[in-house]
């Protein structure tokens, strides 16, 4: 028979010969595209140019693509420390970036600057050997006594007692040299009173004065000491401040922030001084120590770019958040309490994130996208009613960010986002698609052979047989629905070679074997076996060895997801009187779907180009796919409609030993179908249950020979000639394959013999008439 497929053209062949391990494991095939879009990102690295990676996650995969990153990072410059210092305002604590490990030598030299500061101060307080401020606190207290001595005197004079106080003075009328009590006072005459009142009014104005002059004198004086205080601190500073200059030499900000602490703690260490320390002590504490440093990312221990994975991006994961504590039933927080998230941990590095864990933590992905909008952390997103209990509440300026963020998902999000999200094609300017097909050339090879060695050496498994790993090419060929090509699949793989491997342990063998492989992906899902069984029961109709009018076997594909496999269905078509519809039972019944239901419209379409001698064709066919009770879609069975219509107009039988799949467009030409090898072995199964495979054969339209992956017992078959595949390229291959007609010209014979049956409903309309 014509257009039979040979042997050699069908059975999958996997050529080992020359295939050498090299344990490259940099090398992706399937990951090429994507490898060059992060390259692409990472090198761009401006404003906008994200990643998203339409891919399935595994761990496998990321840590593939962290390889990946890592390896094209490695000559970038160590990634900076971040800390928050407090400048002025200790409520509003302020981002500094600084040199890879030197956060945590910052926050060390600030507090060494705080204990030196308070050890000088007290020095200059309590040690009497600074020279010049003791001549001026001697010459302070000279002048005091001086004036309050004269005071004394003439409050003596006048008759009363003088007390000093540092606020004031207090003057108390004696007599005989002793202050009178209040008893003796009210005894006095009025006369006395007067003369009392009077010195006392006199002494309270001299006083008065003299109390301004003694303030103006102690503050010119106090002014000298807190000049002479301003340059004692700074001497005393200045070889710490020399360290620091040094420490700090490749970051002029931090060398200008810790000025900016010293100057500032100079001056008001001098501002507050009032000769007593003890007086000074709690405001010279607090001007001292209001200054503070938290290191929120320390990467000291991070010699490349920091690439961070975050499994669960909550907005503070992301983000990262401002703390409070419980003190004595009191909600407080401080600089210490600011913990940083993902988003500044990776600054200057890559991010990863999982689309469907972004989108099951509530506003995780708005706060992203605002991050990355603005290139800031803000941390003010979480002001809740602990800040509103809290009396210490804070308010950090936002840090900005720099670094690629690789957003992993599927093509249902990017088209979701990318269709209604403004924002997110300004974010993610970089779309990248995982394509695990990949060509079967010596270099996939050796790198498909290389993972299953890697594979089974990371989970101590057996080793493959030759045999086996060519089973295991020839699934993902399979998988892949090209000869030519594998579908790679790390996590698919890897599941098949640890169960191989276990259904080996009892068996002793050093190998995993061939029949290992077959028995894992060969394996036959229940349901499958209940329907073989109903043809074999004879529950399902239907006819591999005679010849019928009208009666066609089709191929379908039952897809759970999980496990496919293929059944075939008779398709069959009457015709009666009409005027050249086709009702397709299947639409009657609303069991068909969209694409179906566009088939049948085209193959009314071909059906009046094969027979154009009739404005109206006087026929009506009726469709029917038997003993289908869900909804049928697709176009594969437009072949198998077009002849069972063909046969049932021309009363010409249909073999039914040969099964078809395919589709045809308005003008006859047979199109590519998808599941061939679903179907090819669907119809063998049935066949071998309910008689025999021998001189069966399947119909498949050319262009699907290219993905002929089929079990090992089908290909045997078609070796020893019992069972046949057979393509066409067009409805002229198709009716010489699969009708029953002897004549040399068959397609002549049945354009005549459709031209007498149409001729015969056109006289039995007229005589109707």
């Amino acid at each position: 028979m014509r257009n039979k497929l040979k042997s050699e053209e069908v059975v999958y062949k996997f050529d080992l010969t020359g295939i050498k391990l090299d344990n490259n494991k940099n090398y992706m095939p399937e990951y090429e595209q994507v490898y060059e879009n992060i390259k692409t990102a990472l090198q761009i690295n401006k404003f906008g140019y994200n990643v998203y990676l339409i891919d399935d996650f595994s761990m496998d995969k990321l840590n593939n693509i962290t390889d990946f990153i890592k390896e094209n990072v490695k000559n970038k410059e160590k990634p900076k420390d971040i800390c928050y210092v407090i400048y002025e305002d200790e409520k509003s604590p302020e981002a500094l970036f600084l040199k890879n490990g030197k956060g945590n030598l910052l926050k060390k030299t600030l507090h060494n600057i705080q204990e030196e500061y308070s050890k000088i101060v007290i020095n200059f307080y309590l040690n009497s050997s600074i020279k010049e401020k003791e001549e001026i606190l001697e010459n302070m207290q000279k002048k005091r006594n001086e004036i309050v001595g004269s005071l004394i005197e003439e409050a003596e004079e006048s008759g009363f007692q003088i007390k000093v106080y540092k606020s004031g003075f207090k003057f108390l009328p004696t007599k005989d040299g002793k202050p009178i009590t209040e008893k003796e006072y009210e005894i006095l005459g009025e006369y006395e009173k007067e003369e009392i009142l009077n010195k006392l009014n006199i002494l309270k104005k001299k006083a008065q004065n003299i109390l301004i002059m003694l303030e103006e004198n102690e503050n010119k004086d106090l002014n000298k000491i807190k000049k002479i205080m301003k340059e004692y601190l700074s001497k005393k500073i200045y070889s710490l401040k020399e360290n620091y200059k040094e420490d700090f030499k490749e970051d002029k900000n931090v060398i200008e922030y810790l000025n900016f602490v010293c100057n500032k703690i100079g001056e008001s260490l001098a501002n507050i001084y009032s000769i007593n320390y003890d007086d000074d002590e709690e405001l010279i504490s607090k001007s001292i120590y209001k200054y503070d440093v938290n290191v929120i990312v320390d990467n000291s221990k991070n010699s490349k770019p920091p690439i961070i994975f975050e499994e669960d991006p909550s907005v503070n994961n992301l983000l990262g958040s401002i703390e409070y504590e419980n003190r004595n039933g009191i909600y407080v927080t401080d600089l210490n309490l600011i913990k940083s998230g993902a988003l500044l941990k990776a600054n200057g590095g890559c991010l990863i994130l999982r689309v469907n864990s972004l989108f099951s933590n509530a506003n995780a992905y708005y706060y992203l996208k605002k991050s990355l909008l603005s290139g800031k952390v803000r941390l003010d997103y979480n002001r809740g009613y602990l800040e509103l209990l809290s009396l210490s509440g804070l308010n950090p300026k936002p840090i900005d960010i720099n670094e690629t963020v690789i957003l992993v998902g599927d093509y249902s999000v990017y088209d979701l986002l990318y269709s209604y999200d403004e924002d997110f094609k300004k974010i993610f300017k970089i779309k990248s698609e995982y394509n695990p097909i990949i060509d079967i050339n010596k270099s996939n090879k050796e790198f498909f052979v290389d993972n299953i060695y890697m594979n089974c050496k990371k989970n101590n498994l057996k080793p493959l047989t030759d045999d086996a790993i060519k089973e295991l090419a020839k699934y993902l060929s399979r998988k892949a629905e090209y000869k030519n090509k594998l579908y790679m699949d790390n996590y698919e793989l890897n599941k098949i070679l640890i169960l191989a491997n276990s259904n080996i342990e009892e068996k002793n063998q050093d190998y995993i074997e061939k029949t290992d492989i077959i028995n894992i992906v060969c394996k036959e899902e229940i349901l499958e076996k209940e329907v073989l069984e109903k043809y074999k029961e004879n529950t399902l109709l239907i006819d591999v060895k005679d010849k019928s009018i009208g009666q066609i076997n089709g191929l379908s594909v039952i897809d759970m997801g999980y496990y496919r496999f293929g059944r075939p269905i008779k398709i069959t078509c009457s015709c009666y009187n009409g005027t050249g519809n086709i009702i397709d039972i299947q639409k009657e019944s609303n069991l068909s779907g969209n694409i179906h239901n566009k088939a049948i419209n085209t193959l009314r379409g071909y059906i009046n180009t094969l027979v154009n001698n009739y404005e109206v064709l006087p026929v009506d066919f009726h469709l029917n796919f038997e003993q289908i009770y869900g909804k049928v879609d697709g176009d594969s069975a437009s072949v198998a409609e077009a002849i069972a219509i063909i046969s049932a107009l021309s009363k010409i039988p249909i073999k039914q030993n040969i099964a078809v799949t395919g589709s045809v467009n308005q003008f006859g030409k047979v199109q590519p179908i998808g599941g061939v090898n679903d179907k090819i072995e669907g119809f063998f199964k049935v066949c071998k249950t309910i008689d025999t495979i021998e001189n069966k054969g399947v119909l498949i339209p050319k262009s699907n020979t290219k993905n002929l992956v089929l079990n090992e017992e089908v290909e045997k078959s078609i070796q020893e000639g019992k069972f046949n595949i057979y393509y066409m390229e067009n409805m002229k291959d198709a009716v010489e394959i699969l009708l029953d007609i002897e004549e040399r010209n068959k397609v002549d014979f049945v354009l005549d013999s459709i031209e007498k049956e149409v001729k015969k409903y056109s006289s039995k309309k007229r005589y109707r008439r």
